[in-house]
């Protein structure tokens, strides 16, 4: 008798460690769940940006300044303007040529400037690095490396 009242109480007690760790097991998973909800916060692109790279190679230095602000990008190199309207979701960006905030100086934009120009209009994506102080706009049209000024 006292061997089946000993293999009970082992019983019971193994039951109640497997609960235990089942427990534990499902509050470490719900710990994690919400750690994997909280989404890092993404800079916005608003403000005053150094466009420094273009497909990876480096511009001419402070030749061509980039300004985002209320849904509007303008780029300018000398007297050379290019504007758009972009949105930006997260990481997630768009970019619509603005006709009407572009000009050109006497001579059309060299081939630095037509190479920013056509990744700007192409970009999808925007990462950032160096605590939101640099962008990196990239899409199917090239990428730009831009700099908070």
């Amino acid at each position: 008798m006292r061997v089946l009242t000993s293999v009970a109480l082992l019983l019971v007690a193994g039951c109640s460690q497997q609960s235990e760790q089942t427990q534990a097991t499902g509050n470490e998973a719900e710990a994690n769940t919400a750690t994997e909800v909280a989404k890092p916060e993404v800079p916005a692109l608003d403000g005053a940006w150094q466009l420094t790279k273009v497909d990876g190679r480096p511009v001419d230095g402070g030749a061509i300044a980039a300004t985002f602000g209320d849904g509007k990008l303008s780029i300018t190199a000398g007297c050379t303007r290019r504007a758009w309207t972009f949105t930006q979701k997260r990481n997630i960006v768009a970019f619509t040529a603005d006709a009407g905030g572009s000009s050109n100086c006497q001579s059309p934009p060299n081939g630095e400037q037509e190479a920013a120009i056509h990744a700007l209009d192409r970009a999808a994506m925007a990462i950032f690095t160096n605590e939101g102080r640099e962008a990196n706009l990239s899409g199917d049209g090239g990428n730009v490396t831009l700099v908070r000024r």
